[in-house]
């Protein structure tokens, strides 16, 4: 009798595991405001009784935001089912929306705290925008860094025990497109 089990082994673990789930939580976080952003279009422009007179304007100026946010939609749940199945093109999604929110939420933080009246007067804080808009500018800033952030360590983990990466190879001969120099 062997005394070794026939059972195959499971897939050794990637030093980029242990960020899979904080990525996997951060893609579902996309996902829900991309369906709160749907849903809240679907309501304004389709739905009657919603009260507002330039519901036509709304359709056509949101229709491309929406089909935007449903390919978004699509990609997080392609990237889920990488991260599920340890693949590395998961993390793609999440640099690519941290590094978009981060950037657009820097660049309305600027715009609305300059064109603020306390800011162009020296004024109090009173005078300066809604501390909801604040708020909200620094949820989008914070949500962008740290999807940036888990994405980038989860990657770089990756790379490093990448035994197909030229750079981690043994072999010094080895040059970067993965070719022996033999001489």
């Amino acid at each position: 009798m062997p005394s070794a089990s026939v059972a195959s082994d499971p897939p050794p673990a990637r030093p980029a595991d242990r960020w899979r789930g904080p990525g996997i939580v951060l893609l579902a976080t996309w996902a829900a405001l991309f369906i709160v952003a749907v849903a809240l279009w679907v309501r304004v422009a389709l739905l009657p009784g919603t009260g507002t007179a330039d519901r036509g304007l709304v359709r056509v100026v949101g229709a491309p935001f929406v089909l935007v946010a449903l390919g978004l939609l699509w990609w997080a749940w392609w990237s889920v089912r990488a991260l599920r199945a340890r693949r590395r093109e998961g993390w793609t999604l999440l640099l690519v929306l941290g590094g978009v929110s981060l950037a657009q939420g820097v660049l309305t933080a600027r715009a609305v705290l300059a064109s603020s009246p306390g800011a162009a007067q020296g004024g109090s804080s009173a005078a300066g925008p809604p501390r909801e808009v604040v708020g909200g500018l620094l949820v989008v800033i914070a949500l962008g860094l740290v999807s940036v952030v888990v994405a980038l360590l989860a990657r770089r983990s990756w790379a490093a025990a990448d035994p197909a990466d030229p750079a981690n190879s043994a072999d010094p001969s080895t040059t970067p497109d993965g070719v022996s120099d033999r001489g």
